[in-house]
């Protein structure tokens, strides 16, 4: 029987991306990630990562291969490339964006996720070192971090699937998300449109990324709005692991109690 190409560059069930952990801290979890979903899936593979590294005195580069990536997302291996090659292109421009509040008023942060990233054409991969900014979010955390199979999510076709399952991901513990819509505007990245009109919201982003996490992770989903007036302010979700699913979907280490941030 013909190999593939996974099974010929040596990747195993126990090697492969898919079956390595993502990890970051909530702060990160609920921010704006600016990626979209071929970018997600890259800086998500790296931060996966990212455990085999973390003990080096100087940060080395994450190397990420097309043959690797395309297992892992199930996707051509000619598109793996494609989707890398674009990435070194676009990736170094992507930065967080978070919104606290400080005794002066509120203040936005823009962190760049890489400060180096270098595409090799004919050997068909990605290098790229986090900034020195965003790496304490994914490496030096004790409390308050959300944590997930990259497997989880790697049949994801929407970035609005995947900024979802986080976000729920992170209140686990509670099996319940009540998020402002002001905040969710600004994890989901909703256009203008969506913001100004609630149906369009509705039809666009969260009907489809809860249809897409009931179907590919298997989770149980529910959600309502709640209103001040005639305006929505809130959305609730509602959700749990399908009786089917593993205990581990919605992995979370269990002293870990999410809080508001």
């Amino acid at each position: 029987m013909k190999r593939s190409i996974a099974q010929a560059a040596g990747i195993s069930r126990e090697t492969s991306l898919s079956n390595r952990t993502v990890t970051m801290d909530n702060l990160i979890v609920s921010a704006s990630h600016g990626l979209n979903l071929s970018e997600k899936r890259i800086i998500s593979a790296a931060i996966a990562k990212l455990d085999s590294l973390t003990k080096s005195p100087q940060p080395k580069p994450i190397r990420i291969s097309a043959v690797e990536f395309s297992e892992c997302f199930a996707i051509e291996p000619a598109t793996a490339y494609e989707q890398l090659k674009k990435a070194s292109q676009n990736l170094f421009q992507r930065y967080i964006s978070r919104v606290h509040q400080t005794p002066r008023g509120e203040v936005i942060e823009k962190i760049r996720w890489i400060d180096r990233i270098a595409y090799q054409d004919g050997e068909g991969y990605v290098e790229l070192n986090f900034t020195s900014h965003v790496t304490p979010f994914l490496t030096a955390i004790e409390k308050r971090f959300t944590t997930y199979k990259l497997q989880h999510t790697s049949a994801l076709r929407s970035v609005h699937s995947w900024r979802l399952f986080e976000n729920l991901n992170r209140w686990k513990s509670t099996g319940k998300w009540i998020v402002d819509i002001e905040e969710f505007h600004r994890v989901m990245e909703s256009r203008k449109s969506y913001q100004q009109n609630f149906a369009q919201l509705r039809k666009w982003v969260i009907e489809p990324a809860v249809k897409e996490l009931v179907e590919q992770c298997n989770l149980e989903v529910s959600w309502q709005p709640v209103k001040s007036g005639r305006r929505v302010s809130q959305l609730i979700f509602t959700f749990k692991p399908a009786q089917k699913q593993t205990s581990d979907l919605l992995s979370q280490a269990p002293e870990t109690q999410p809080l508001l941030i």
